[in-house]
């Protein structure tokens, strides 16, 4: 073979790597979809979700502005969304979703795996540089390494695995990316900027007043970088905790189960009513360090430790989310950040739905034995 044949072989296959290697960290660069069966991974799948659940919702928006005159005065300021499957939580998604605008997210997530891991007094923060959904990438803000840099140490974890590994936050992407969600009735031209950038946050367990503390200097920074921006909470800015609620029952909850009041229909009712109790008394209204303490006292058992006294999946992001966003709003001369029940439902009433669509499933069953309980709940 002559030189030249081997110097432009030699060529092709380095050009040939490179364009391999370039992909290669391309989609490391990308955080995938971990949920493929109860999350709806096609624009076709999230459209029947929304349109149906858009159609048995109407008149619940309405009734909610009118009780609420707040929700037609202002911004969301932040929000509690469910992070389980579409078939069963759509309805609370959506009472949440249609109000989520602000070009920049900042998402506080569950950790589910953080306990098994021994993982403690971090918040857990991604690497990449986007997260796809079923419209495509959402690109991650510049404040996650602002964030980083100005925390100590000793409270940052940067670990894309773990966030590739938990499903809490996915959930939110493809109503983000949604061209016509929110504002009347489903409808918000977002022609006119580009969908929202957003910032992953996993939070895990924090003992006792340093999940206060920890909340303070994060809301510090976040004001601090929000105040370089001109960037104005509502506006700019809006919080999403993701969080479910009861995980009631005594059948396939891996041999565990909680079910003080019995799994008949009675005992459903009495579970509703404590749920209904520990969202007005802790959850709703002016949201202050006192309010936040009754969630905790309520929901957590022995400073965190575990098996809760009740099984809510939003034991961690709630606290800290709400007490991040409680400091915020003083750290900028706001009134203390009221919250608004949009709605509560769950697995079992009314239950699963069923969209004109191929491909969306449930990731367990929906019975007296086990089922859980989702609050989409604003605050302005």
């Amino acid at each position: 073979m002559k030189i030249s044949s081997i110097v432009s072989s030699i060529l092709l296959l380095t050009v040939q790597a490179s364009f391999s290697s370039a992909a290669e960290e391309s989609l490391s660069d990308v955080r995938m979809p971990l949920d493929t069966v109860g999350y709806a991974t096609t624009p076709s799948q999230v459209e029947a979700i929304i349109n149906l659940c858009d159609s048995l919702e109407s008149e619940l928006y309405l009734a909610n502005e009118q009780r609420y005159p707040i929700i037609s005065k202002r911004n969301l300021i932040a929000a509690i969304c469910p992070h389980d499957d579409y078939l069963y939580a759509g309805p609370v998604y959506l009472h949440v979703m249609r109000e989520v605008r602000a070009p920049v997210i900042i998402m506080f997530g569950v950790s589910h795996h953080a306990r098994h891991m021994g993982l403690e007094g971090k918040l857990v923060f991604d690497n990449f540089k986007a997260w796809k959904g079923p419209y495509g990438k959402l690109e991650i803000s510049g404040l996650r390494e602002d964030i980083i840099e100005a925390l100590p140490e000793k409270l940052v974890l940067v670990d894309g695995d773990i966030h590739s590994k938990e499903h809490s936050l996915e959930a939110f992407l493809p109503f983000l990316r949604y061209p016509e969600l929110g504002g009347e009735g489903k409808i918000l031209d977002r022609k006119d900027f580009s969908f929202p950038t957003i910032l992953p946050i996993l939070v895990t367990r924090f003992k006792g007043e340093s999940q206060r503390e920890v909340a303070d200097m994060l809301a510090a920074v976040l004001k601090k970088e929000m105040e370089k921006k001109g960037w104005e909470l509502g506006t700019d800015v809006q919080i999403l905790i993701s969080a479910d609620c009861v995980h009631y029952g005594d059948e396939k909850w891996g041999g565990r189960n909680y079910a003080p009041f019995g799994t008949d229909r009675k005992g459903y009712e009495k579970a509703l009513e404590q749920e209904i109790k520990i969202i007005n008394s802790s959850l709703t209204g002016l949201i202050d360090a006192g309010r936040i303490s009754q969630f905790r006292y309520l929901v957590e058992r022995d400073d965190l430790e575990w098996p809760y006294k009740i099984p809510w999946c939003g034991v961690y992001s709630i606290p800290f989310g709400l007490a991040t966003l409680e400091k915020l709003c003083k750290l900028a001369g706001r009134e203390p950040p009221e919250g608004v029940l949009l709605k509560y439902g769950t697995s079992l009433d009314p239950g699963r739905f069923n969209p004109e669509t191929k491909g969306l499933g449930v990731t367990n069953i929906n019975t007296l034995h086990h089922w859980v309980g989702y609050a989409g709940i604003g605050y302005w």
